[in-house]
């Protein structure tokens, strides 16, 4: 067994300080329970191993004393070895509970993790990132969540079952002790207020401490986050030790917060194992003295000192479980934060394969900065739209809003279906969304082409041409089995735009709106690209963020953004030769931003 001492290194969030005055209707405690309600039936299996396992254990004592007493006070070789064997067998029933035990509690835990974080990622997409990122601070604080704060609420569930086992002892061994000697029974009875007065002033001192750590480890989580991606970007221009330094100073408040914990659990621990281990200390002198009077006989003795060495295991893991309740509250809080996200109800609807796509009136509001919008347009099925202006003008937030991807006013339909009341996954299957900075991870093109889900060789040949990885990745030996590197570190901005390019075009979208995905190639494989696309889509939406000529002029409408709030942009069509690029009405002539 140990103590809260060993909980030090986990993360936690920030929680009021109160510990172990929870309603039944705080968030922390819902979750708790809910999570366990998703396990009862493994709990239930291993309160059983749990119950016989130490139903063994208690017994062993008992049996050795017994031995002990047959073999040195009665002189009978015989019984002793009669409950010498009663020992071994109690011993191997032991180690069968534990098995048992250890077994069902492992699965729930097990079972609970994928439950909370299968709940978290439909929480995740089921709202959008700017509503997620203000109610959980950073991602990289969100990734904390999934893993530490997950992982804590499992150690919890895990230790659950040490509740029947302390119970268990206390039923089984208050009596025992007690028809020993009823001194002995005092001695061991002695130690409770004192324990109770330990586990009442440690710990809320302890859930403090153990919230300002978990600060610490998600401000350094976002700060490593950050490193990741930017390290390289900011080395080009000297400016990589800025979050290298940052990322030193989160991490030395964590280790400031960790040695903080540690000195309170430490205390903690070894005043827990003091109390017990002076009792029996007591207990001997008593019990030895007791021995001479002839009030017990020495193999009493042995078990007396036996069963208050399991007082002492049993305290201790009470303390350690007092300690994981805690932190799991600290931890279900956080996870409770993310789960309550407000999401209206999103039921699967029918939906036809190719339809009109409605925007009216969409706009983009943020605090402190000019409204993005409204944006009015209807597109057909074949049909181009691009979206152009410079830089700054709100193209790309409002591909994303389209995409319910930010908090928007107005609506988006496709046909007669608001885009905001479909399920998630129904949402993504219909629009698919290529963002301007793509984003792989390891693994090679293939893998990262059929992250969505599997799909037929031939299938994932198609759409690889269809974005001109065969352009791309011509001079690579391996083609589409090259290795991506670290968040595709290892191909260049071209070819990352392009996998993902082809990621989305596996998902036959309907609607496909695609954010500068062909800004970072040369010429000639953009002109390329382009065409292919233009081709793949004769049946699909497609709404383009751009700026580039040679895209302009292959779109069917042009939608030009106004840089500055109340430059109303208008709509241009765009010359029926394709090769050349629109162009843009004077000023006077700008219309209100329309479709």
């Amino acid at each position: 067994m140990t103590g809260p001492a060993r909980t030090t290194a986990r993360d936690r969030g920030q929680q009021p300080p109160v510990i172990f005055s929870r309603s039944p209707a705080d968030p922390s405690t819902r979750l708790l329970r809910r999570a366990l309600t998703q396990v009862r039936g493994h709990f239930l299996r291993s309160v059983a191993w749990a119950a016989l396992r130490q139903s063994a254990f208690l017994a062993m004592p008992w049996l050795l004393g017994r031995a002990v007493d047959e073999g040195v006070q009665a002189g009978s070789p015989g019984g002793a070895l009669l409950y010498g064997g009663g020992f071994l067998a109690a011993a191997c029933v032991e180690y069968t509970g534990m098995r048992g035990w250890q077994w069902w509690a492992t699965l729930a835990d097990n079972r609970a993790g994928t439950w909370l974080r299968t709940r978290l990622l439909k929480a995740i997409l089921a709202v959008d990132t700017d509503t997620l990122q203000r109610r959980t601070g950073t991602f990289g604080d969100l990734t904390t969540r999934a893993t530490r704060d997950v992982d804590t609420v499992l150690v919890w569930i895990h230790g659950l079952t040490t509740w029947v086992v302390i119970g268990l002892t206390a039923l089984v061994l208050v009596p025992a002790i007690g028809r020993l000697d009823p001194l002995l029974l005092l001695v061991a009875a002695a130690t409770v207020p004192v324990l109770l007065v330990v586990n009442r002033v440690f710990p809320p001192v302890f859930g403090r401490r153990a919230e300002h750590l978990a600060a610490a480890h998600g401000a350094r989580g976002s700060a490593a986050d950050e490193l990741l991606t930017a390290l390289l970007p900011l080395r080009g221009v000297g400016a990589d030790h800025v979050l290298v330094e940052r990322h030193h100073r989160h991490s030395a408040e964590v280790t400031r917060s960790t040695l903080r914990l540690a000195r309170v659990g430490s205390v903690w621990e070894a005043v827990a194992f003091a109390v017990p281990l002076l009792a029996v200390t007591a207990g001997l002198l008593l019990g030895g003295l007791a021995v001479a009077d002839g009030r017990i006989t020495v193999g009493a003795l042995t078990t007396f000192v036996l069963w208050m060495g399991t007082v002492s295991l049993a305290v201790n893991a009470m303390i350690a479980r007092l300690g994981d309740l805690a932190e799991a509250r600290i931890a279900a809080g956080r996870i409770a934060r993310v789960l309550d996200l407000p999401a209206p109800p999103r039921p699967y609807v029918g939906l036809p394969e190719r339809d009109v796509l409605r925007i009216n009136g969409l706009t983009v509001t943020r605090p402190d900065r000019a409204p993005i919008g409204p944006l009015t347009l209807t597109a057909t099925p074949g049909e181009w739209i691009a979206l152009t202006g410079p830089t700054g003008s709100g193209k790309s937030t409002l591909l994303r809003a389209i995409a319910q991807l930010v908090p928007s006013s107005g609506t988006a339909a496709f046909g007669a279906v608001p885009l905001d009341t479909l399920d998630p996954e129904q949402l993504h299957g219909l629009v698919g969304f290529v963002p301007e900075g793509p984003l792989l991870l390891h693994g090679t093109v293939t893998e990262n082409l059929l992250l969505p889900g599997d799909r037929p060789p031939a299938e994932v040949a198609a759409a690889a041409h269809t974005a001109g990885l065969d352009l791309a990745l011509a001079q690579l030996p391996d083609g589409l089995d090259t290795q991506v590197g670290e968040r595709g570190g290892g191909l260049s901005g071209g070819q990352r735009q392009l996998v993902t390019l082809a990621r989305a075009l596996l998902r036959d979208s309907p609607v496909l709106l695609l954010d500068d995905v062909t800004s970072a190639l040369d010429a000639g494989t953009e002109a390329e690209v382009l065409d292919r696309l233009r081709a793949a889509t004769a049946d699909r939406i497609v709404l383009l963020a751009t700026h580039a000529p040679t895209v302009r002029a292959r779109a069917d409408r042009e939608i030009t953004l106004a840089a500055a709030p109340g430059t109303g942009p208008g709509e241009y069509p765009v010359p029926a030769a394709r090769g050349t690029a629109p162009v843009a009405a004077p000023a006077r002539a700008q219309e209100p931003l329309h479709g």
